[in-house]
């Protein structure tokens, strides 16, 4: 009876010693696992801070590998994919998150907003616009979807549409963007414009000079169908209000009025060459110069030279001057007119960005209104 007693304690003793060494051995490969995860997790860390997103994605991608139920690191593997322009795998990443039972509400939507983000990346705008709704549908004062769709239809020229994005974002932030209003009210006035729709889009202008009288644009198409109709005195209105408010974007009428050569004799060459005479703006004259050289020819921007009487004051504006009035065949005059046909004319106050023709929004940082000429020493 003892031996018995004695063989189920040493039993019982193995059995013991023997659990113990599989929790210990199963502690010790969970611990190890977990430093699998956490090493590459830290490298990619390192690497992004070290702005090296290749070796940081290879890191995040074998963090995603041996924990496949971390959300989190998929989504900042998405993100990564899409910052590198591999739209496809972004798109695979998030769209494989919605679709898993067990993701939290808070992680869902942001795989939601992710996959927006991963169509507007890639130009697929109907089907971001369709992502972002699903945003809002969620939360309705989301302000990153409603910018994001505001964007889109900016993009898609479709501006009433953008309009009422806009006024929605006011009321989410308690703002007022008048001046960004007029603007996509000035593009409606351009559709009716082409459709030649002219009372409607004498209407929208007057609508959107009433929410910001700064709106350059509407100023401009207003002058432009007044002259379209032949209402002389329309156009020289609009044209007096762009110069109270906007002087700036002046050189835009002068197009206008050389294409009718009668209203710019009696009227429109008195109404420049006033400003010309209050301001002496030297980038407004160039301007004239150069418009005059387009429609009419070298012969006639010399004879508008020598009334304006132009003495130029920085390099640029020398070499403006000399593309449009200078000798036929001289170096300096052929170098001039094949700078002129690339040079940057235009800058945007908000982000810098410069291009060769006016926009009345700005491709880099999308504000509208904030191009202005370049003039000085820029090159």
């Amino acid at each position: 009876m003892n031996t018995l007693i004695l063989i189920a304690l040493l039993a019982s003793l193995v059995l013991l010693v023997w659990l113990l060494w599989q929790q210990n051995q199963s502690a010790h490969l969970e611990e190890a696992q977990e430093d699998a995860r956490i090493s590459p997790l830290l490298r990619g860390i390192n690497y992004l801070l070290s702005d090296e997103p290749d070796r940081a994605l290879r890191e995040l991608v074998q963090v995603a590998r041996l924990r496949t139920e971390t959300a989190e690191v998929y989504l900042a593997l998405g993100g990564m994919f899409r910052t590198k322009g591999e739209f496809g795998r972004a798109v695979r990443i998030h769209q494989n998150l919605l679709v898993r039972p067990d993701l939290p509400q808070a992680l869902h939507m942001q795989a939601q907003l992710a996959l927006a983000q991963d169509f507007q990346s890639g130009g697929l705008l109907d089907r971001a616009l369709v992502q972002f709704g699903k945003v809002l549908d969620k939360q309705p004062d989301h302000v990153q979807a409603l910018e994001a769709c505001l964007r889109i239809r900016e993009q898609s020229s479709e501006w009433e549409k953008a309009e009422e994005m806009l006024m929605r974002l006011d009321r989410v932030r308690g703002t007022l963007s008048s001046l960004h209003q007029a603007y996509l009210l000035a593009e409606m006035v351009r559709e009716h414009n082409t459709k030649k729709h002219h009372k409607a889009a004498i209407k929208t202008a007057e609508k959107a000079l009433e929410l910001d009288t700064s709106c350059a644009s509407a100023h401009v198409l207003l002058a432009e169908i007044h002259l379209a109709q032949k209402d002389d005195k329309g156009a020289l209105a609009s044209m007096q209000r762009l110069r109270d408010t906007a002087p700036q974007h002046l050189p835009l009428l002068v197009p206008l009025l050389l294409a009718d050569e009668k209203v710019y004799r009696n009227q429109g060459k008195k109404f420049l060459l006033d400003y010309w005479n209050e301001k002496k703006d030297e980038a407004f004259a160039l301007a004239w110069l150069e418009a005059v050289y387009t429609v009419n020819g070298r012969v006639a921007a010399r004879r508008l030279l020598a009334s304006l009487k132009l003495a130029p004051s920085a390099l640029r504006s020398c070499l403006r001057m000399a593309a449009v009035a200078g000798e036929k065949g001289e170096p300096l005059t052929d170098f001039s007119k094949q700078w002129r046909k690339t040079v940057r004319n235009y800058y945007c106050v908000q982000c810098g960005v410069e291009v060769v023709e006016m926009r009345w929004q700005c491709p880099g940082c999308h504000e509208w209104g904030s191009m202005r000429p370049i003039a000085g020493e820029v090159l």
